[in-house]
């Protein structure tokens, strides 16, 4: 097959969960045999290899002010691709934002597969102009699209509810996580050891819960750091986040690689409070990792990890102290919850036989195509 991979930021991965899915996949497809190019943004790659792992990579310009980065980089990709890829039969598109070009995409014949993660209009960061964008993404998503596939069911189940459809339910997957002999030098970097700290992975955005988060450690009896790997660009939230920043409060900005690796595996906990997820790629790391998991009860959780990590009661922070400061006082319990969730990460969540999954989602989509293009299961 020939596949081309757009609305992404591109690969290497250096930012979220649709980098990591776009790398993972087409890194496995490739080496399958299939010719893949993925599409990336000029301005996050210093370096610009044509090939990455045996992937094409294409890299183009975008409108980097009022929000059109997205839109602007996937509407150039897909001229790209227009003038220069038509060989390139299938595209796999990522985030409903970008979603308005799936009507152009099928006059010119390609076959459309689009992943649209959560349900995007109602995180708190958009403004009225990005949520009617994102609703909009999802109605011409189910009527243009050949697939429409959600990464968790509680997702899929709602696409159901409200477009009278199904999608198609892929997981994101997790690369397994192990402590390595490096890790102390990496930990002492930042003022670590191993075992003594909480740690949150994600965005510096009000619906990932950050602030809750803080809140709550600030309750414990605890001598344990809570630990913030991530970042966003400045916005008030975000400013009024890192102004909280202490001895105990670490906020270490974006890692990748073996660091983000390290502070991950050997952390004490990871505890969310995120209130909007599809599948949460950290949470995946996490359980990889064998660290107990502490999450916010909210459907798209307990669809993911299903009874393999402690849950709070939704959006309940009275409830987040209560469990937190009982998993830290119970050892014992922390470590079977890790054991647990390690085991149904590596059972359900190995991105081997997710990358098999999309190949044949999109063989049977070319044998079963009809005129309409529709969201089959």
């Amino acid at each position: 097959m020939h596949i081309a991979i757009l609305g992404t930021r591109g690969i290497p991965a250096n930012y979220g969960g649709f980098e990591t899915c776009a790398e993972q996949l087409s890194q496995r497809w490739a080496a399958s045999g299939h010719e893949i190019v993925v599409y990336a943004r000029r301005h996050r790659y210093q370096h610009r290899p044509a090939m990455v792992n045996g992937v094409h990579v294409r890299y183009t310009t975008c409108l980097r002010r009022f929000g059109l980065e997205t839109p602007s980089a996937t509407a150039l990709s897909v001229i790209n691709l227009i003038v220069r890829g038509r060989r390139f039969r299938w595209v796999h598109v990522y985030n409903t934002g970008n979603a308005f070009l799936l009507p152009l995409l099928r006059l010119f014949g390609f076959r459309v597969v689009i992943s649209v993660d959560g349900i995007e209009w109602r995180r708190k960061k958009w403004g009225l102009i990005q949520r009617w964008s994102h609703r909009l993404g999802a109605h011409l998503a189910v009527r243009f699209a050949d697939k429409v596939v959600a990464d968790n069911q509680a997702v899929a189940d709602f696409y159901a509810q409200r477009y009278n459809c199904s999608a198609a339910t892929i997981a994101y997957g997790a690369q397994p996580i192990r402590r390595s002999d490096g890790a102390d030098e990496i930990l002492s970097r930042f003022g670590l050891q191993a075992d003594q700290y909480c740690i949150f992975v994600g965005r510096i955005v009000p619906e990932k819960g950050v602030r809750e988060l803080i809140d709550a450690y600030e309750r414990l009896d605890t001598q344990f750091a809570l630990v913030i790997v991530g970042d966003d660009a400045p916005t008030t939230y975000r400013n009024e986040i890192w102004a909280r920043r202490s001895g105990k409060v670490r906020l270490l900005g974006y890692q990748y690689g073996p660091i983000y690796e390290q502070l991950l595996a050997n952390a004490r906990m990871y505890v969310s409070a995120s209130m909007l997820e599809g599948t949460s790629p950290s949470l995946l790391s996490a359980m990889s990792a064998g660290v107990c998991c502490l999450v916010n009860g909210i459907p798209e959780n307990r669809s993911t990890a299903e009874g393999s990590v402690a849950f709070y009661e939704q959006d309940d922070n009275d409830d987040l102290v209560r469990c937190w400061q009982a998993l830290l006082d119970d050892p014992e319990r922390s470590a079977a919850i890790a054991a647990a969730g390690q085991a149904h990460q590596s059972r359900f969540y190995d991105w081997d036989v997710i990358a098999k999954r999309y190949i044949e989602l999109f063989s049977n989509v070319e044998a079963q195509r009809s005129p309409t293009p529709e969201v089959l299961t």
